[in-house]
């Protein structure tokens, strides 16, 4: 905690020395300024976002798994990212794949329509790592469900370096708006090598 001595000595310095302090203050003031302008920059992208396409939870959930892939599309659409619907008998567990061109990689999302009781398995996970580059040519793998993931499938996904959303992730990127990349915590194009 800064004491009252110390603050009253920092304002005798800046007064005796104001040459020096007011191009600072101008400094922390233009800081401050481009700080608080790019969050507001952010919010409004987001505002966009959830005015352009939004989902609440208990809508996801009345869905069929079909038309929740659809969804699932349609919100990485909203993102930036071109994807489309490949879900069908013999996919090989992609559902849907899309070309991002922020990081200059396809993607290669499994989707789990799931209650509440039903995880997703090791398994499922499995079959998404085996299909991924050799089906798809995908260097990012993602797999979206409205319930969550068993012990085996959290580890196996962290192994292999697959993307997982759960209904708490789902939440903030279909009802709150927050773009897939920043809900998955990918930051740069570098993270992933060069496009194929």
């Amino acid at each position: 905690m800064i004491s009252i001595w110390l603050l009253a000595f920092l304002w005798r310095l800046s007064v005796a020395y104001w040459y020096l302090s007011l191009p600072a203050l101008g400094l922390i003031a233009v800081g401050a300024d481009r700080y608080w302008r790019s969050l507001w920059a952010a919010e409004l992208e987001r505002r966009e976002r959830v005015a352009s396409y939004s989902l609440t939870f208990d809508q996801m959930s009345d869905m069929h798994w079909r038309e929740f892939e659809l969804a699932v599309a349609h919100l990485m659409r909203r993102d930036g990212i071109s994807a489309e619907h490949t879900g069908k008998t013999g996919d090989f567990s992609g559902d849907v794949v899309g070309f991002d061109a922020a990081l200059g990689e396809r993607w290669m999302v499994q989707v789990k329509h799931y209650g509440p009781n039903n995880k997703v398995r090791s398994d499922d996970v499995q079959k998404v790592a085996g299909a991924a580059w050799h089906v798809y040519q995908a260097r990012l793998t993602l797999v979206v469900t409205t319930s969550g993931y068993t012990r085996d499938a959290l580890a196996f996904s962290a192994k292999a370096g697959i993307h997982l959303i759960d209904k708490a992730a789902l939440v903030r990127w279909a009802t709150d708006g927050i773009h897939l990349h920043e809900v998955l915590g990918i930051t740069a194009k570098a993270d992933y090598g060069t496009a194929s």
